[in-house]
């Protein structure tokens, strides 16, 4: 295995045993940009390389079962790198035990379905071993969880804070519409004075300024956005550490249309400048009628 201050830009073949973790790595990739192609046809691949309009972030992963993976790979590997002399091609393997537990666990066949399992992973170790004499990068999965293969193509990448790929989306929504399916962080923000209840304010939402500024005249409102925005950055690194790309914090409130697009909004604010990207959507609030 590479040492870890290696790092590679790309293009990428991934190929490897099944139940390696090819598909780990081409998701790590894909989270940093890369365009992932999975097993395309040895025939098509060159062609694939020649349209490819961002050749430094194609990823293409190959297996067994492309159609004369094992002879035909090697010529076609050294035309393409005397063309794009930054392709890296990036074998992964494991014990012939552990790849055995792998299956067993997510009850999955082997793609060389017709023989007993043991025999199948021999059998396409030594199929593959001429494309393995020929990587960049042999990764040994045996003892790495996929957090740890994770991070360790992450680190080859070049990427050390992994907070740099977060990507947070705070949206507001109405628990008469009920809750985000998908959110990790759910805050009820319906103990907050209501700006519903002030005839002038009902029509308007929490991103016009006069609601804005009836709410922000409470120092309830501004304390629960204050003590709501502390968590959520405390929580954001540790989720980072956990290599979550992705978090989704919800604010609800009744209508989805004031209370909650309000503090939604200002914790989008709070945010700006600590996580590269932080979007806000309002879920609810355009179908709110009174």
């Amino acid at each position: 295995m590479a040492p870890s201050s290696t790092i590679f830009r790309g293009p990428f073949v991934i190929t490897g045993l099944s139940g390696g973790g090819k598909t780990v790595l081409s998701r790590s990739l894909e989270d940093l940009g890369y365009n992932c192609v999975d097993n395309i046809p040895l025939d098509l691949l060159e062609e694939l390389f020649r349209r490819s309009e961002e050749i430094e972030k194609l990823v293409v992963v190959l297996d067994v079962r492309a159609a004369g993976m094992s002879k035909k790979y090697p010529e076609i590997h050294s035309r393409l790198t005397r063309q794009h002399n930054s392709l890296r091609l990036i074998f992964v393997e494991a014990t012939v035990a552990i790849l055995e537990q792998r299956f067993s666990v997510a009850r999955r066949p082997h793609p060389l379905r017709d023989r007993g399992l043991e025999q199948a992973i021999l059998e396409e170790k030594q199929r593959l071993a001429p494309i393995r004499q020929r990587a960049d990068l042999v990764v040994d999965t045996t003892s790495l969880s996929p957090h740890d293969l994770r991070r360790h193509i992450l680190e080859l990448a070049g990427v050390d804070k992994p907070a740099e790929l977060m990507k947070i989306e705070i949206q507001s929504f109405s628990y008469l519409q009920g809750v985000p399916s998908t959110a990790s962080l759910v805050f009820d923000v319906r103990f907050l004075p209501n700006p519903y209840f002030e005839e002038a304010l009902r029509p308007l939402s929490g991103t016009d300024s006069e609601v804005a500024q009836w709410l922000s005249g409470h120092g309830q409102v501004l304390e629960a956005v204050d003590r709501i925005g502390s968590l959520v950055k405390y929580l954001v690194p540790a989720y980072a550490r956990e290599l979550k790309t992705h978090l989704l914090v919800a604010v609800g409130c009744t209508g989805g249309r004031h209370r909650s697009v309000f503090v939604a909004e200002q914790l989008a604010r709070g945010l700006e400048g600590r996580i590269q990207t932080v979007n806000v959507h309002h879920r609810d609030r355009d179908n709110w009628r009174y």
